[in-house]
Order: structure tokens, then C-alpha cells, then sequence
């Protein structure tokens, strides 16, 4: 997902107001939480993307929706002013860039593998644990199935590539014969 830089500043100020309060980690979870609803009802998404509804009856649902309901005040704030801004179609976003923020934190990187087939949880483990070792980083993967590949593994951590596909193999044996027959 590209992250706008209106995006990463509205992330950046809820990161440093909960970071004073020590309560980062809260609204981390608070964000998701969210996010989780917009991304999965699709008459909330619509309806805080509609433009023909202006922001003071966003404003409104966001006040029915989270006053009195547990929810940071930063994070509450924040919905307000994304409502009152009608900025609430940004709202993916900063959550993207404050989960960033939060990788900051916590000294993580992310990634992703693509395999042939699934991955065993041990095989998903080894695989985390040599590239911590290798990036001296906590890392956090996403797996998926490719089937273009024929065998191995592909990952994509930070701007590492660590490729162990067959398809990778047979080309630096093809690029090894090749040398030798010359």
C-alpha cells in the first residue's frame, strides 16, 4: 500500500502523543481494530467514503459510534479529527504508516516469502530464524503460494532478496557450465 505524506504526519502526531502516554502500543491495537471493521463491512468503508455525506454527520456516527466505549483519547481524538477533516478515507493509510512507526519502535522488519506450496510452521520458523540472524532484526513474515515457481522459496525483507528457488539454481548452474565449457 503507498502511504501519502499526509498519512505519515497524522500517524506520526498519534504516535508522539501516545508515546508520551505510554500508551503506543494501545493505540496500535486500537488502530487495527478499526481497521479490521473498515476492511471487512463494507457499509462502513462506503459510507466514510462517500462524498455526497459531509463531515459534520461523519462526525456525528464517529461520536455515537466511540464516545464512552473504552477507546484511547488519542486515538478517539484522532477519529474525530479525520471525521471533522473528512479525512476518514485516509484512515487505512495511517494505520499503515503508524504500524510503520511502530516497526521503528520495536526495531522490526517485515516481509514477505512466496513458496511453491505451503510452508510447514517449522519450516516457516528455520526460515524466520536465518534471517534474524542474517539482518540481526526481529522480523515479521507473510507467506504466500505461488505457483510460477517450481520449487523453493523467495523472501522480500526489507530491501534484502533472499532467493533459494530452484529457478535461481538452475540458472547459476546453466551460468557454471556455461563458464567451464569456455
Amino acid at each position: 500500500m503507498k502511504i501519502s505524506e499526509v498519512s505519515r504526519r497524522y500517524a506520526k502526531a498519534l504516535m508522539a502523543l501516545a508515546k508520551q502516554k505510554g500508551q503506543h502500543a494501545r493505540a496500535h491495537s486500537e488502530l487495527e481494530a478499526i481497521a479490521k471493521v473498515f476492511k471487512t463491512d463494507a457499509t462502513v468503508h462506503d459510507y466514510f467514503l462517500n462524498p455526497l455525506i459531509g463531515p459534520d454527520a461523519k462526525l456525528a456516527v464517529v461520536k455515537n459510534s466511540f464516545q464512552g466505549k473504552g477507546l484511547s483519547e488519542e486515538v478517539y481524538n484522532t477519529l474525530l479529527l479525520l471525521a471533522e477533516k473528512n479525512r476518514m478515507g485516509k484512515f487505512e493509510e495511517i494505520v499503515a504508516a503508524f504500524e510503520e512507526q511502530m516497526d521503528v519502535e520495536q526495531n522490526v522488519t517485515r516481509g514477505s516469502v512466496k513458496s511453491a506450496k505451503a510452508l510447514s510452521e517449522g519450516d516457516k520458523k528455520d526460515l524466520e530464524g536465518k534471517i534474524t540472524k542474517i539482518l540481526n532484526k526481529k522480523i515479521i513474515l507473510t507467506y504466500k503460494e505461488d505457483p510460477t515457481l517450481l520449487g523453493g522459496v523467495v523472501a522480500q525483507v526489507g530491501g534484502w532478496t533472499f532467493d533459494d528457488s530452484i529457478e535461481t539454481h538452475l540458472i547459476k548452474l546453466n551460468e557454471e557450465l556455461n563458464r567451464r565449457a569456455n
